[in-house]
């Protein structure tokens, strides 16, 4: 097999391609409806004003955002002693941000079965890293939210429902005994019983990627990475001449991101929008350049990782004779 990419069916691809086609007619709905709200006039007048030279400078924090997770990604697999190239390590994280589009990015699982396609690696075995990259991004978003918190004192609820919830789960994940019930309870159920092993490993392998080392130093680079994306709407903001605090725009960004995280609607769309919008207006920034900020940040984040993804995957060689469906020999 070559060690330059991994393989993707032309099958896998189509049934990809239509469901980003779908995300992205959802996606301009929503702009409408945000152009609707703002006014189209005065949204359209914002546009004029913005200082366009900002852009480039946007797009590189959130490119630095990617590979400080790339960066995660890589060290997760290494931790669990999945050996890959990093060229291929690299190909197959980028393709997964084609799913930055599924509810709370868990269609990023997709990462596991290119793994699959090329290594071999269960996908029981891959799935929970998936699962720490999401948790721990939520938690360093969480304490990016926390740290802007003067700002708004805003969201308290919401932030420390949030937070129980994570601790409950890595708690949960960490009581052994408990976990090995559930799952011997699922060995009656007739469909789960022949996935039993492969439920063995998978909680195996996500007990090891929560343990205390990997946790702290995932979620620490998770508040940096995610950070260069906050800073990123700072310069949005000033792009419109808004001299706002620093802390407005983490704010502002990880709490509306973490929002729509928590939603499971597909990409936050339309939570992730209206709490950024919600939020820039309480902070008495007018309608108009709220929802524009909103969509110039949404595109150079979300929708700028869905381009990437998109065009690593159009570059990633075809093999027609795998079988996507073949999940139980995959797992």
């Amino acid at each position: 097999m070559s060690q330059e990419s991994p393989d993707i069916s032309t099958n896998s691809k189509s049934k990809i391609g239509k469901y980003v086609a779908i995300s992205i007619v959802f996606g301009i709905i929503v702009i409408c409806i945000l152009f609707a709200y703002g006014d189209f006039a005065q949204v359209v007048q914002s546009f004029a004003k913005f200082r366009w030279e900002f852009v480039p400078l946007i797009l590189l924090l959130t490119l630095i955002n990617y590979y400080l997770r790339f960066v995660k990604w890589d060290y997760y697999l290494r931790y669990l002693d999945i050996k890959i190239p990093k060229k291929v390590s690299l190909s197959i994280f980028l393709s997964g941000l084609t799913m930055s589009v599924t509810p709370g990015k868990l269609g990023e699982v997709f990462k596991s079965y290119l793994l699959f396609d090329y290594n071999k690696t269960a996908v029981s075995r891959s799935i929970p890293v998936v699962l720490a990259e999401r948790v721990t991004d939520v938690m360093g978003l969480l304490i990016l939210s926390a740290i802007a918190f003067p700002v708004f004192k805003y969201g308290t609820v919401v932030l420390i429902i949030i937070l129980v919830v994570l601790i409950l789960l890595i708690l949960i994940i960490k009581i052994r005994s408990f976990c090995y019930k559930i799952i011997r309870l699922c060995e009656f159920i007739p469909f789960a019983k022949k996935y039993s092993k492969s439920l063995y490993t998978l909680y195996e392998t996500s007990y090891t990627l929560f343990k205390m080392k990997p946790l702290i130093l995932s979620t620490v680079l998770s508040v940096i990475s995610w950070g260069f994306e906050c800073v990123a709407m700072d310069f949005v903001l000033l792009g419109f001449k808004q001299n706002t605090s620093a802390l407005l725009g983490i704010f502002v960004f990880s709490f509306s991101s973490l929002a729509g995280a928590v939603s499971m609607i597909p990409g936050g769309l339309i939570v992730a929008e209206s709490g950024s919008i919600a939020l820039l207006v309480m902070a008495n920034i007018s309608r108009s350049i709220a929802v524009s900020a909103t969509i110039i940040i949404r595109f150079c984040t979300l929708w700028f990782g869905v381009a990437i993804g998109v065009i690593t995957l159009l570059f990633s060689r075809n093999k027609p004779n795998i079988d996507t469906n073949n999940t139980v020999n995959k797992i």
